[in-house]
């Protein structure tokens, strides 16, 4: 019954995760970047040509255009998550390299956003706060860009070990678990847009609402998701690959997400801090994982395969 379940759930995984719905899916975002970002510059244009129009919803509006660009980087950061779900079942290593990516344009996302807050563009450096925090989220993300890309290379250099038992049962795992969290993204994201919609209708029509950080709701929530899935993928993994250097690495994978999900709900600066060492930390179990898949590794093996030659002889004695 359970094998069946996880059979049918794994085929409607393959479905969306095929080229085809893929192909489908980068078309739909880009529309929707595109339109969203045309319209939001089109609203910015008349709340400026006709200011008596800024009252309701677009008093809500803030008028510099820069601020524009904030719109479609939210649709490319909602298609990275599908494909940070998408990937999960491929490898540990993939998904949290997804997840650092993601990372980084949040932050990518929130210099636009910082740049819209300028008052007077032309006077940057009398705005020294809002100045400073521009430049401090543009080199993080350059630093996170370099850190992503030196993740990459690394994961090229590991040296995979054969599972001990056949990996299709703990893949259709996998795909049910990525198949659910797909529904759990489409759901935080239904609920984030209907939160936001309506607060701004509650602040249009003079109503006092609760004060609610929407712009950074949906992904502490998605991250804390992930955190959750990777343990739980940590301990199904055990049966298949039960090596002490599978577990440590996908271990301080966990502890790397949850730092990123800390980074989430830090003030400024610190959370730039908290996601950069995250990134750091992961680099490093990444690091150490590949050198020991390629040097120690085989060593250990190789030892193993002698003291069990070395105790059935002496058994037999």
């Amino acid at each position: 019954m359970l094998a069946s379940t996880l059979h049918r759930i794994s085929r409607i995984f393959d479905f969306f995760d095929s080229d085809a719905q893929k192909a489908k899916m980068e078309h739909v975002i880009v529309c929707l970047a595109a339109s969203g970002f045309v319209i939001h510059l089109m609203l910015i244009a008349l709340a400026q040509s006709v200011p008596s129009l800024r009252v309701g919803v677009l008093s809500q509006l803030n008028c510099n255009f820069l601020h524009a660009v904030y719109t479609p980087f939210s649709f490319i950061l909602f298609y990275e998550v599908m494909l940070l779900v998408l990937a999960l079942p491929r490898s540990h290593t993939s998904s949290i390299g997804k997840q650092y990516e993601i990372i980084s344009l949040i932050v990518i996302r929130r210099v636009f956003k910082d740049i819209g807050e300028f008052s007077d563009p032309a006077n940057l450096f009398a705005q020294t706060e809002t100045a400073w925090m521009v430049l401090t989220d543009m080199l993080a993300a350059v630093a996170m860009f370099a850190l992503v890309t030196l993740f990459q290379r690394i994961s090229q250099t590991v040296a995979h070990s054969k599972p001990h038992s056949d990996l299709a049962s703990f893949l259709a795992i996998k795909k049910t678990v990525a198949a659910l969290l797909f529904i759990v993204l489409v759901l935080l994201a239904i609920y984030n847009v209907t939160q936001w919609a309506s607060e701004t209708l509650a602040e249009s029509l003079g109503r006092t609402a609760e004060a609610k950080n929407l712009d950074y709701f949906f992904f502490p929530a998605f991250f804390e998701f992930m955190i959750f899935t990777d343990v739980f993928l940590l301990i199904v993994s055990i049966p298949f690959y039960d090596r002490y250097e599978y577990v440590i690495r996908n271990s301080g994978f966990v502890i790397s997400t949850v730092l990123l999900r800390f980074s989430l709900s830090t003030p400024k600066p610190y959370d730039l801090a908290i996601a950069l060492v995250a990134i750091v930390y992961g680099l490093c179990v990444l690091g150490v994982f590949s050198y020991f898949t390629r040097v120690i590794g085989p060593f250990v093996d190789k030892r193993s395969a002698s003291d069990d030659e070395s105790s059935g002889d002496s058994f037999v004695i």
